[in-house]
């Protein structure tokens, strides 16, 4: 009984000891965005809905698009009450469907920087993911600066530029070169 007491109190401790290591990496991401020059967060669109995740229609008028659900816009509020806490107020790039456009919207506002070719990529088709990957990187690379860019887009995207998995809603830092490339320091989750 008291070695079963024992292992269940290291156990807790252990667990306590984790979390808080995970809040103080938030933390010290949060300060490097609010602090740092050149930095780029990575971030997927929040809870999507129905619709065909590749479907995107130019009109702007969301038909047979993904749109959030309202978990995915209370968490993308969520979200922007992180970056306006801190004070922080960036520039964004934003993908031009509209469940990206609408987490950005309601995270940060207008305005919103987008183009066609930053829609959802297909792996399959090497001609867009170039062109996607060429325009991003550009984008990133012309508004760095001394406020963090804010690029929200696709799980298929992201991984491109940063070969990291990213879940929805969930912030991936890192570094933008000149050229846009990016060098990730880390990953500040918000939960919804």
């Amino acid at each position: 009984q008291s070695s079963i007491m024992r292992i269940a109190r290291i156990a807790i401790l252990l667990l306590l000891s984790v979390l808080a290591m995970h809040v103080w990496a938030n933390d010290l991401l949060w300060e490097k965005l609010r602090t740092e020059a050149n930095l780029v967060v990575l971030m997927r669109h929040t809870q999507p809905a129905g619709g065909n995740p590749l479907t995107w229609d130019a009109s702007g008028n969301c038909r047979g698009e993904s749109m959030l659900t309202a978990e995915g816009k209370a968490h993308a509020r969520k979200i922007g009450d992180e970056f306006a806490k801190r004070g922080i107020k960036p520039p964004v790039i934003s993908s031009p469907m509209c469940r990206c456009l609408e987490t950005t919207r309601i995270a940060f506002g207008e305005p919103v920087i987008t183009d066609a070719v930053l829609r959802e990529i297909a792996s399959a088709d090497p001609e867009r993911t170039n062109a996607f990957e060429r325009k991003a990187q550009s984008l990133i690379g012309k508004h760095r600066g001394s406020s963090p860019v804010v690029f929200v887009s696709h799980r298929p995207n992201i991984d491109l530029l940063s070969l990291e998995l990213i879940g929805e809603g969930e912030l991936l830092v890192g570094r933008a070169n000149a050229s846009g490339e990016i060098d990730v320091l880390g990953k500040i989750d918000v939960p919804p």
